[in-house]
C-alpha cells in the first residue's frame, strides 16, 4: 500500500511518541518530542535525521503557534515560529504566519519583511501578496496596492480570482474603505476550525486503514474549504492507498497549485508517479524538493531509488 511504501523512508524508534502526539493534535507536546529527537541526533552524530522529522517538527510548531494565537498569546506564538525558521528557513508559509503574528503585535515593518521573505521563496504565495497589498492600501499607497493585487490574480486559486478582480476595481475607484477591508479579510480568512477537525478525523481513518471513511470526511470538508492544501494532500493519500493513483495525483496537484512548495505533497506526488511508472514526472518533483533543500534526506532517498529504474 502507498502509506506503507512511503513509511519506509521515515525514521523509526524515538519519533514514534512525537508522531502520536502530532496525529492526535497535541502540537505542543509533539514539538518538544521532535526537538529532543533532533537535538539527540545532532549531539550523538550516530543516526541521520530525516527531513520528514524536520517537516513534522516545523508543522507541530505551526500547530502549537495557532493554539497560542487563538488564546491571544501572540508573543509566545511568534517565538515558536522563530524556532521553526531556525530549523527550516525555506518554508514560505512559516514566514507568512510569523508575519501575521507580528501584525497582531503591531510590528508592521517586521511583518512586511516576513511577507517579502515568503514571496522570495514562493513568488506565487498569493496571500502574502494580499497582505502586502493591504498594507499599501492602509498606507494610502493606492498605486502599489493595485500592482500587488493584480500580481495576486496571476497566482490565485480560481475560486479567489473574482474577488480579487472586484477588489482591484474597488481600490482604483476609492470605494467604501469598509467594504474593501471586508474583502481583504475574506481573502485572508484562515481555514475554519471544522476543517481542522476533519483533518484529524481523516488522519485517524487513514491510520486505521479505513480509506473510504477518510475520503468521505475529506470531500465533505473540501466542499467548504477548497483552498486547504492539507486536506487535498490527505485525500490524495487515501486515494493512493485504494490504488486510485490517477485520482491521488489529481489531489496532490491541487494541493501544489495552492501551495507549490508544500514538500509533503511534492514528495507524495513523486512517489505516486513512481508507483505509476511515470519516472520523468517523479524525478521532476523530487528535483523540485532538492532545489529548495539540497540536504533533504527523504528526497535524496527517493532519488536514489528512482535513478536506477529510470535508466533502464
Amino acid at each position: 500500500m502507498f502509506i506503507n511504501r512511503f513509511s519506509t523512508f521515515l525514521p523509526r524508534g524515538r519519533v514514534k511518541k512525537a508522531l502520536e502526539f502530532f496525529n492526535s493534535g497535541r502540537y505542543g507536546k509533539a514539538s518538544r518530542e521532535f526537538e529532543r529527537y533532533l537535538e539527540s541526533v545532532n549531539e550523538a552524530q550516530n543516526e541521520k535525521s530525516f527531513e520528514m522529522v524536520r517537516m513534522y517538527f516545523v508543522e507541530s510548531l505551526i500547530g502549537y503557534s495557532r493554539e497560542l494565537a487563538d488564546r491571544g498569546q501572540y508573543e509566545e506564538a511568534a517565538r515558536q515560529l522563530e524556532t521553526a525558521i531556525k530549523y527550516q528557513p525555506k518554508y514560505a508559509d512559516v514566514h507568512y504566519f510569523l508575519g501575521s503574528l507580528y501584525e497582531e503585535l503591531s510590528r508592521s515593518e517586521d511583518a512586511a519583511r516576513c511577507y517579502e521573505r515568503a514571496l522570495d521563496i514562493n513568488p506565487k504565495f498569493f496571500k502574502a501578496r494580499v497582505r502586502l497589498a493591504r498594507r499599501s492600501y492602509r498606507n494610502d499607497d493606492i498605486e502599489n496596492a493595485v500592482i500587488e493585487l493584480e500580481n495576486c490574480i496571476k497566482s490565485a486559486p480560481t475560486f479567489f480570482v473574482g474577488d480579487l478582480k472586484r477588489l482591484v476595481t474597488s481600490v482604483k475607484k476609492h470605494d467604501s474603505s469598509e467594504e474593501i477591508e471586508e474583502t481583504f479579510e475574506h481573502l485572508l480568512e484562515e481555514v475554519p476550525i471544522s476543517s481542522e477537525v476533519s483533518k484529524q478525523i481523516a488522519i485517524e481513518h487513514i491510520q486505521n486503514g479505513d480509506y473510504d471513511a477518510a475520503i468521505n470526511e475529506l470531500k465533505k470538508a473540501l466542499s467548504s474549504s477548497p483552498d486547504f492544501p492539507d486536506l487535498r494532500n490527505l485525500l490524495g493519500i487515501a486515494f493512493a492507498n485504494k490504488g486510485m493513483t490517477d485520482d491521488a495525483i489529481m489531489e496532490f496537484k491541487a494541493a501544489l497549485k495552492i501551495h507549490p512548495d508544500y514538500l509533503k505533497a511534492r514528495l507524495n506526488i513523486a512517489l505516486a508517479f513512481y508507483e505509476k511508472g511515470a519516472f520523468d514526472e517523479a524525478i521532476e518533483n523530487v528535483q523540485w524538493v532538492l532545489k529548495l533543500d539540497p540536504d533533504n534526506e527523504l528526497a535524496k532517498n527517493l532519488m536514489n531509488e528512482l535513478e536506477p529504474v529510470h535508466k533502464r
